[in-house]
């Protein structure tokens, strides 16, 4: 799948990631849901490093999320 996207738009994407993951992040401190849950936060985690390593080769500046746990990153390329 082919996905393109403008500097404004690669911004709100991550900025909306970077809130779902924080929230997800948050309610698995406080309750572990399901295990559905669980895979969903990680994959929303693994799509947002995605994300911001495209921004990162687009030479847009990538925001810092040092502040979320996630997993371990990932080969990106």
């Amino acid at each position: 799948m082919l996905l393109e996207l403008n500097k404004e738009q690669i911004g709100v994407l991550r900025r909306a990631l970077e809130a779902r993951v924080r929230d997800m992040h948050l309610r698995l401190g406080s309750d572990p849901g399901d295990e559905g849950f669980r895979r969903e936060a990680a994959l929303a985690a693994q799509l947002l490093r995605q994300v911001e390593a495209l921004e990162r080769r687009a030479g847009y500046r990538a925001w810092d999320i040092g502040r979320i746990e996630s997993l371990p990153e990932e080969d990106e390329t």
